[in-house]
């Protein structure tokens, strides 16, 4: 499964000569290397981005711009010079979105022979690789599941939630919540995926009902669609329509229970059930009166 792929991504990767690399795939160089389109190489499943309509949307804009305007030189793509046995091999480490968009745009006849490319200096690790997803990323913003199978892959690599968190320019609770994500049943990161509910309402779920958050959204999705749409926001789920309706019936429930506290039968109810009545009457009651002098206030 491609989300699966997606988090327990594992490469290691051994930097290489750069130029070596840039000879072999007969690079020019002007103030950046101009490569040639077929000696750039993706990594399997380093992009962390999840390929849907949007993504395929996102792609085909970039595509078109390309083909009427050029590949931008101020857009490069991100390499790493990593060795392949005896061959020095240029991988695409950020702007894969850039690179499958000039690939279609010349598959359509844009006439791009070679796009610039930036290259790692030296020392740079596959967890600087996999920061620079979110700390480098020039183009369209990674979505919160995405950054949290960045959070995910450094977690894998023995990083610790604050460190992640310093790294990633994210509060710790962020981060938190992003992982407390990539841990939920798979049928809540696949609603997420598919927007049927956003990564905060989905982790706000999680820390609220934990084991039951699965059941809570899915009725808030039930809900949402009854109500003709197609994506969970927090007033679709159970606990806030419950509150709502509460909260309506409010003054139905008030002028019940002033009946029941003046029936004669009231004396015969248990003391503690009618001390019970009695406190939630006084809450009524200073509610009621509190309402009454706003609105004297008002006048």
């Amino acid at each position: 499964m491609v989300q699966a792929e997606l988090e327990n991504f594992e490469v290691q990767l051994v930097q290489g000569s750069t130029k070596k690399a840039m000879h072999s795939a007969n690079a020019s160089s002007r103030d950046l290397w101009q490569v040639e389109i077929e000696s750039i190489r993706v990594i399997d499943n380093f992009n962390v981005r999840i390929k849907d309509d949007k993504y395929d949307a996102h792609i085909r804009a970039l595509a078109d711009s390309m083909k009427s305007e050029g590949f931008y030189q101020d857009k490069p793509l991100a390499g790493y010079v990593a060795k392949d046995g005896e061959a020095e091999i240029i991988y695409i480490t950020d702007g894969h979105c850039r690179y499958e968009a000039v690939k279609l745009a010349i598959s359509e006849g844009a006439e791009i022979a070679r796009v610039p490319v930036v290259v790692a200096p030296p020392g740079r690790s596959m967890e600087d690789l996999i920061v620079g997803l979110v700390r480098s990323n020039s183009g369209k913003p990674l979505e919160p599941y995405e950054i949290g199978i960045v959070c995910k892959r450094l977690v894998n690599y023995g990083w610790e939630l604050d460190a992640i968190a310093s790294r990633l320019g994210f509060s710790e609770k962020y981060v938190e919540g992003l992982l407390m994500l990539m841990a939920a049943p798979i049928e809540i990161r696949n609603m997420v995926q598919n927007g049927e509910v956003s990564a905060s309402t989905a982790i706000e779920a999680i820390r609220k009902h934990g084991g039951q958050a699965l059941a809570k959204l899915q009725k808030g999705l039930d809900n949402a669609k009854a109500a003709g749409g197609e994506r969970v926001t927090k007033k679709h789920l159970p606990e806030v329509i419950f509150k709502k309706k509460v909260a309506k019936a409010a003054p139905q429930f008030f002028s019940s229970l002033q009946a029941v506290k003046a029936d004669p039968g009231y004396e015969h109810i248990s003391p503690e059930l009618r001390e019970k009545l009695d406190e939630l009457m006084a809450e009524f009651s200073d509610l009621e009166l509190s309402s009454e002098q706003l609105i004297e206030q008002e006048d």
